[in-house]
């Protein structure tokens, strides 16, 4: 059996991944649908660039599935350390306008 990691940081990149793994889908829910649901960049043209409100929907929805990670009971946390193969994770999460760290 591989080593296990002692720390993996929940960020975009990996919670998209997560969700683009079927058995990661079945095991946390509310990953299904997640890529359809998460906007990209758009077009030209498209969205408001000084605002850039796509962004903010996009941070938005990532945060809420961050949250849906934090609100997990501790059963479902060791398993998601399972699946991952690690000690420990850490996620950063925005809430009123401060960012939050947490390790579990």
């Amino acid at each position: 059996m591989a080593d296990l990691a002692k720390l993996v940081i929940l960020e975009e990149s990996v919670i998209l991944n997560l969700a683009g793994n079927p058995n990661f889908v079945q095991e946390f829910p509310f990953l299904s649908g997640m890529l359809n649901n998460i906007p990209t960049g758009g077009t030209a043209g498209s969205g408001c660039s000084r605002c850039n409100r796509t962004a903010a929907r996009r941070i938005n929805a990532i945060n809420g599935v961050k949250q849906s990670f934090l609100s997990m009971g501790a059963e479902k946390k060791q398993r998601l350390k399972q699946l991952l193969n690690t000690e420990k994770i850490r996620l950063r999460l925005v809430a009123g306008g401060k960012v939050m760290e947490y390790t579990f």
